[in-house]
């Protein structure tokens, strides 16, 4: 209806995905397409098939069977206020579409015929809208149109890791007669070893488990040999199914005198006299896990004295809250690091060796991806490498 305001927004978000769909392909792959097309329809004037060389294209039904609905709802999204950006990004747009295909595939006959292979994988055909051609084609244009702004996590560098304890290490001495001031610096400390020297994602940083520590901390800390901390994981983990427990041994002293069991143990001590002995290390003032907004409060703490005390190791340009997060810096920070110091490429890939599932491809590797602690003092020696040999 001409003058009503939805009916011309309608068409405004139509237009715009049309051109998005045509925009799925190369400028020159559509203008290739397009010559293609004319010597296609000479050739067959030139034999007399023209009226008959290509199939109607309609009538069309009605009903909007292309998802049409979908797209444009997408596009009024895509205005939306994003975080880093004036609006939101292309992965936050396309969860809309996730949302209505699993929606879909819960409704009679939002799924069709299942086809397993021989290996026990296989395939079920989706009735779904968002999964017609042309609402693919619509995603990738608009994906192309959109971009993307990616903002990693800032890499923790060995100079700001080491200006960090600094501050801890008088942080701790000045509350002497404050164990939750205590409680707080060694915890922050044991989320900086977690994150640097295990290279963990902040999602595993949290599974850090007391209870399996507590269990082989003696054996461990008095290894005839290697001396080393039991970090132990427990919990649900991604592409895992059920409960693992996993050990990843990190040395007692780095080799640059970093003192990892000495961190540990006051967070033990502390935690034991509060009678706190088993379940999460990492945990919020409810008991339940940190999240790693939790955890960031920590690393941003630290850091910002840090910023004060050590300009020329963190400088005051930089915004702390927005570039740092236990998510990615400290183990981005890790691997550069380790690459700066040379450290041979076995010796992280021992380090990283229970995510042998990402860099199969999604086909499960030889082996069980999750170690007790049991399996893994065997190559101790092997594995605290990484630790001991990180600046």
């Amino acid at each position: 209806m001409e003058g009503n305001h939805v009916d011309e927004l309608d068409l405004l978000c139509i237009q715009r995905a049309i051109l998005d769909s045509l925009w799925a392909r190369e400028r020159s792959t559509v203008n290739s397409n397009r010559l293609e097309g004319k010597k296609f329809l000479a050739m067959q004037r030139a034999l007399g098939f023209e009226a008959d060389c290509l199939p109607a294209r309609g009538p069309y039904p009605k009903e909007d069977i292309w998802g049409m609905g979908i797209a444009c709802g997408m596009l009024l999204r895509s205005k939306d206020q994003g975080k880093n950006t004036a609006t939101i990004q292309y992965e936050t747009l396309r969860k809309q579409r996730s949302f209505f295909s699993n929606y879909v595939h819960t409704c009679n006959g939002g799924v069709g015929s299942t086809f397993v292979k021989d290996d026990g994988t296989g395939a079920s055909v989706s009735n779904s809208k968002t999964n017609q051609l042309w609402f693919k084609r619509f995603m990738l244009g608009c994906h192309r149109r959109m971009g993307d702004v990616w903002m990693p996590d800032r890499a923790l560098s060995q100079y700001e890791l080491k200006s960090c304890f600094e501050v801890l290490e008088v942080r701790w001495s000045r509350f002497i007669k404050d164990p939750v001031g205590r409680k707080k610096v060694s915890m922050t400390a044991c989320i900086l070893i977690a994150g640097y020297y295990a290279a963990l994602r902040g999602e595993e940083i949290n599974r850090v488990d007391i209870g399996a520590m507590r269990k082989y901390w003696t054996e461990a800390v008095t290894h005839i040999q290697h001396p080393h901390i039991p970090l132990m994981l427990a919990g649900t983990f991604k592409r895992e199914v059920g409960q693992k427990l996993f050990c990843q041994p990190l040395v007692s002293k780095t080799r640059a005198g970093r003192n990892i069991e000495l961190w540990f143990n006051r967070l033990l001590n502390i935690q034991g006299n509060e009678g706190v002995v088993k379940g999460p290390m990492f945990r919020a003032k409810t008991g339940k896990r940190m999240s790693i907004a939790e955890m960031d409060e920590h690393l941003h703490v630290v850091l910002l004295e840090v910023q004060r005390q050590f300009p020329l190791v963190l400088s005051d340009t930089v915004n702390v809250q927005d570039e740092f997060s236990v998510y990615r810096s400290l183990r981005r920070g890790a691997t550069s690091e380790a690459q700066n110091a040379q450290i041979p490429k076995e010796v992280i890939e021992a380090n990283n060796r229970w995510r042998k599932l990402c860099r199969a491809k999604g086909l499960t590797p030889g082996g069980s991806m999750m170690e007790r602690y049991t399996d893994a003092r065997i190559s101790v020696q092997s594995l605290t490498r990484f630790s001991n040999e990180l600046p």
